[in-house]
């Protein structure tokens, strides 16, 4: 039959049989391709969605007073997070969560339209919020807020001993104090859990492979009871003196164990810094801000005459009547005596008792006993960021060095260091 008088309907259905047969070898080879080919390529993407790793983060250690009184410790909190490319309406989430959660809605509107701007499926809103934001939050049951369990730092006595306990960021990561210097045994390590979540992206398995190890607990010296009652009288000698700053040491003699460590002005850990807080307040002054002792180290000047000299309580100390000269420099009394015994001279804090006490004794034998004292080295303590004080070398004292450094001058330390001297007093000598 003549191919020009085949009807046009039998050649319209044959081009259509071809067109059909030649689209279904398409789709043939397409699924061909898409389920065998290229089936552990598309199984792995399809695993990348739906699977997730997740750190499971593990408890940080408890830090205990001596008697095993709590002084830090974490608590599970919750955390929120959202899909942004799920999110209905930009705007009218984030006055949701800015309402709910207390933050400012402008700026997490702009990182909700950035994240959606740059295909982000994750953003979190607000860390570690409080159970009233939590029970609120959650009545809402939106499907695009997302709760993560994480672990915050809480310290049950507030501001006591806060600038010795230090404190943790975010990620619960020590960053002063004792918090920082024991940071390797207080955090423990983070587990994995992977997670296989749907098409709305809720969890429907999770598979645990490494489990968290807990952080280890830490026993300190610190009695908290006298921690307490040092800091409230370090307050009132602030208050009644009107200094700016203070620090207060409580130590053992017998063992050198520190029962309290104050500093003033402190803070509350549990509360984040607010603007325009100094950084003084955070400072752990005992141990990292020495100064000049002045008549305290007199102390000192007095245990090395009875050991190197032939001084004792009871002889008498020419105090000039309150005026001496030393190598030119005119030296004041805070008042005049003519003479005093050693005790005394220590009893009425004579400076130039002092400085004639510590002639006797002499350069070399008053810089030794300094340097036996732990003055001019770190105690050791383990915390971060101890001053070592200054003491300087004995070659580079002048003439009248010995007299400054007799009443306490030409030298600084810490109150630490200071704590740790009269220690030695108080047992028998020995350090």
């Amino acid at each position: 039959m003549d191919a020009r008088a085949e009807p046009l309907a039998n050649r319209r259905l044959r081009i259509l049989a071809r067109a059909t047969f030649i689209w279904g070898l398409l789709i043939l080879y397409r699924l061909v391709s898409l389920q065998i080919f290229r089936h552990d390529e598309f199984q792995k993407l399809a695993q990348q969605q739906q699977d997730r790793e997740v750190e499971i983060q593990a408890p940080r250690g408890i830090i205990y007073d001596r008697t095993r009184r709590p002084l830090a410790m974490s608590l599970p909190v919750d955390s929120v997070c959202i899909n942004p490319m799920r999110v209905p309406d930009l705007a009218l989430a984030a006055d949701l969560l800015s309402r709910v959660l207390e933050i400012d809605g402008d700026a997490l509107l702009g990182k909700m339209a950035s994240a959606v701007d740059n295909h982000r499926g994750f953003l979190w809103v607000k860390r570690k919020i409080t159970p009233e934001e939590s029970v609120k939050l959650r009545s809402y049951n939106l499907d695009w807020v997302e709760f993560r369990t994480e672990s915050r730092r809480f310290y049950p006595k507030d501001t006591v001993g806060a600038n010795l306990l230090g404190g943790v960021d975010h990620a619960e990561r020590g960053n002063a104090g004792i918090e920082l210097s024991m940071n390797e045994q207080l955090e423990g390590k983070p587990g994995v859990m992977r997670t296989t979540s749907d098409v709305k992206q809720r969890v429907v398995d999770l598979q645990i492979f490494t489990d968290p190890q807990p952080g280890r607990d830490v026993t300190l010296s610190i009695d908290e009871r006298i921690q307490h009652v040092a800091e409230r009288e370090l307050a009132i000698a602030i208050e009644r003196t009107h200094a700016k700053t203070g620090s207060l040491v409580v130590m053992d003699p017998k063992t050198g164990e520190v029962l309290a460590m104050a500093s003033y002005p402190s803070f509350n850990p549990n509360v984040p810094p607010v603007k325009g807080e100094t950084l003084e307040t955070r400072t752990n002054l005992p141990v990292s801000s020495p100064f000049e002792p002045g008549s305290v180290f007199k102390v000192i000047t007095l245990s090395a005459a009875l050991e190197t000299t032939n001084i004792r309580p009871g002889t008498i100390i020419n105090c000039g009547n309150g005026k001496i000269t030393l190598f030119k420099r005119v030296i004041h009394d805070h008042h005049s005596y003519a003479s005093l015994s050693m005790a005394d001279v220590l009893a009425k804090s004579s400076n130039i008792g002092a400085i004639n006490i510590g002639l006797r004794v002499g350069e070399k034998n008053l810089y030794e006993y300094v340097k036996r004292f732990g003055f001019g080295k770190s105690t050791g303590i383990p915390l971060p960021g101890e001053s070592s004080g200054r003491l300087r070398p004995l070659k580079q004292w002048i003439p009248s060095s010995i007299g400054s450094i007799a009443m306490g001058h030409e030298l600084s330390a810490t109150t630490l260091q200071l704590a740790q001297a009269s220690a030695v007093i108080a047992n028998g000598g020995m350090l």
